[in-house]
């Protein structure tokens, strides 16, 4: 609990201590989307909050947007039937630099409540010191999460399903340095704790017990991680052009706290490729693979779909922790464009695959295909804030989701 306040008020200090008086989130969008906040083709652009200041009649209210140093997006967002329903999503974003030379920061809080009785909180912050001198990537929970599990490997099988019910806390943190434009490269930190952890008697629940601790209920695995990122992203809340590519090396053992020692890595890349025209285009594509390199981690920290330890949201359509094993590969690509000129509406549609490999081998065999398709509202034009509606679906699960930002 102590940790987790203490980087909420870390960054409202920072907020407060570097925010530019210019109205340079405003003008994001010159330089990181298809055209500025004012026009495109002449037609201007809108928000969400544009029509509610119309309807409650707020006098001086464009003036007051344009002269903000901090952009705030708070909306309801969910993720029904079986991952975190979230009721509602806090985000900020803000400049800590020029927008010539300086990314734009992120902080984002999810309190949220499950209909599977999950309960708890989560805050992600992602900040960019001036001339992107130094990043600040964090993830930061505390959670009680009963969630179901299916097994080690890519070809699970649905009669598997066993509820395994735990409370988790995670501290998250990377601290990198930029030692070239757009390359950094630094340090973190990484702190896993399961506990009170207990697995519901299945068909399939003495196996389960056997990955877990014999004479316990709890897990730590804490431990140092070595991050490189190339990023030519501008705004990182809706990428609209660029290359992301990152590897994080993590390095667990009992002499910073974990249980056992072992070693895990995980490559991300994402890119975007923006189409002129009146209406907004783009195509994003996003690939990872994460595996533990040695050891044996444990159960509840191996690679599982829709766990990443990084930014965003992938494998939407198919279940939170369906796949789990040593090793896991995911792509995804997503078509996103434009439906009103000035920016309001937009739609997408996306498809994935996902592999686990095969318990303790680097053998991918299966691969799990899921799609689907969603609505866009722009909340804030001037942070280019979304609101995101989304359906995807797979062979045995369907699920909408609704939250703040795009998925990657």
């Amino acid at each position: 609990m102590r940790p987790l306040l203490l980087v909420i008020i870390i960054s409202a200090c920072t907020t407060n201590l570097y925010s530019q008086q210019v109205d340079s989130i405003a003008v994001i969008e010159i330089t990181d989307s298809i055209s500025p906040v004012g026009t495109i083709d002449t037609v201007r652009q809108v928000d969400l909050v544009d029509y509610l200041v119309r309807i409650l009649k707020i006098k001086n209210a464009k003036e007051r947007r344009d002269d903000r140093k901090i952009r705030f997006s708070l909306f309801p967002s969910t993720s029904a039937s079986g991952d975190k329903t979230v009721f509602t999503s806090f985000n900020v974003a803000f400049l800590l630099g020029d927008i010539s030379d300086t990314k734009v920061s992120n902080i984002y809080f999810y309190p949220y409540i499950g209909f599977g009785g999950q309960f708890g909180f989560q805050v992600q912050p992602n900040i960019w010191l001036r001339k992107n001198s130094w990043n600040f990537i964090g993830e930061y929970f505390m959670l009680n999460y009963p969630q179901n599990t299916w097994g080690l490997g890519g070809n699970s099988p649905s009669e598997n399903i066993t509820m395994v019910d735990y409370d988790h806390t995670r501290i998250h943190q990377n601290v990198m340095k930029g030692i070239l434009p757009n390359l950094s490269i630094g340090l973190g930190y990484a702190y896993d704790k399961h506990y009170n952890i207990s697995v519901e008697e299945s068909d399939y629940s003495s196996i389960i017990e056997g990955y877990m601790p014999e004479d316990k209920d709890y897990t730590f695995s804490s431990g140092l991680t070595l991050p490189i990122m190339y990023d030519l992203r501008r705004n990182q809340l809706n990428p609209q052009n660029g290359l992301m590519a990152s590897l994080m090396y993590s390095y667990y053992h009992p002499f910073l706290g974990s249980d056992d020692k072992w070693q895990s890595l995980f490559l991300d890349t994402r890119k975007y490729f923006p189409f002129r025209g009146r209406l907004h285009k783009l195509l994003a594509f996003r690939g990872y693979y994460w595996t533990i390199v040695s050891g044996n981690p444990p159960y509840l920290d191996l690679p599982a779909n829709r766990w990443e330890p990084v930014p965003g949201s992938a494998s939407r359509g198919i279940r939170q922790n369906r796949y789990r094993s040593n090793a896991l590969l995911y792509f995804e690509s997503e078509y996103r464009f434009g439906i009103t000129a000035n920016g309001l509406l937009g739609g997408v549609v996306f498809a994935s695959v996902t592999s686990a490999s095969q318990y303790d081998t680097q053998q991918f065999k299966y691969w799990h295909p899921a799609a689907g398709t969603g609505i866009r509202l722009k909340f804030n034009k001037y942070s280019n804030t979304n609101v995101t509606c989304d359906f995807g679906f797979s062979k045995e699960f369907a699920s909408v989701y609704v939250s703040i930002g795009e998925a990657f």
